[in-house]
């Protein structure tokens, strides 16, 4: 992270002021955060919900039950379905290598391919591409995931071209909120507690990593994957999925208030006012 970038988001918390960050939440305030967070954690059971298509889809791989479907999705074993067609002109099998996936993300993180089949997700379309990994990534500890249209991620990255920084209010129950701070690094978005960056800086370790993998956007879909850390036990799923719907409010389908304290910190730091962000963040 640059010079630049670093001084803007100190100078955003020092003209806010530390005691502004850590003033009295009001009761109405809390009571909507609790809310918030407890309504995120009611993670919906995409398994449940789409038992009867991921049946069906795992007979027509030759899958005996849904957890071999998964299976084999994760680790690329061959399916126990009908060989492919033989070649009328040479008789032999026909074979067209899976396609991989592009390199538009760091190479230490897993590609998509490297995650799931991503021969079997080509077959499909977007609906059924994104049920399969919410299926997949259901129950998984320390993981969060979601089906993005191609047209809202679109608009999510035009404004955090504009705007990559901000924070974000999370309750806290022995401390009233903890401010987040995300950071957009091309496809990624990188979380952070604000406490923690003002005294590690650069050194400071993200506590939610959401990784958004483009390849199938032709299909009119972005699969979104985030990685908790392992380490920080302070930090769990239900609070990774409230950052992620602040994260979408405030750049995709929040309204003018929440884009103008969006563009107020990226651009007028010394104006930014952490007591309206609070207040923005009760409408959803």
């Amino acid at each position: 992270m640059s010079g630049v970038i670093r001084r803007r988001i100190l100078g955003s918390v020092g003209a806010a002021g530390s005691k502004r960050a850590a003033s009295h939440v009001s009761p109405l305030t809390m009571s909507w955060l609790l809310g918030a967070a407890k309504q995120m954690s009611h993670v919906p059971n995409y398994e449940e919900k789409y038992r009867a298509k991921l049946q069906q889809r795992a007979r027509e791989q030759g899958c005996a039950t849904i957890a071999e479907l998964k299976q084999n999705l994760a680790t690329g074993s061959t399916p126990r379905a009908t060989p492919p067609a033989e070649s009328k002109a040479s008789g032999k099998q026909e074979s067209t290598p899976p396609k991989k996936s592009p390199s538009n993300l760091p190479p230490t993180v897993k590609s998509l391919d490297q995650i799931m089949r991503l021969d079997l997700l080509m077959e499909r379309a977007g609906p059924e591409i994104g049920e399969l990994w919410t299926s997949y990534h259901a129950g998984k500890p320390g993981v969060v995931s979601a089906a993005i249209p191609a047209d809202t991620y679109r608009r999510l990255q035009e404004t955090a071209k504009a705007n990559p920084l901000f924070v974000l209010p999370l309750p806290r129950a022995d401390q009233g909120v903890e401010f987040f701070l995300l950071q957009f690094d091309y496809h990624q978005v990188h979380f952070t507690s604000l406490a923690e960056y003002k005294v590690h800086t650069v050194q400071s370790r993200p506590v939610l990593t959401l990784t958004h993998y483009t390849d199938l956007m032709d299909r009119g879909i972005v699969l979104m994957r985030g990685e908790l850390d392992p380490e920080n036990r302070t930090f769990d799923v239900e609070n990774a999925q409230l950052l992620a719907l602040l994260m979408q409010l405030f750049y995709v389908s929040g309204g003018p208030q929440k884009r103008a304290l969006l563009e107020t910190f990226n651009h007028r730091p010394a104006e930014f006012d952490y007591a309206q962000l609070i207040e923005a963040a009760q409408t959803l």
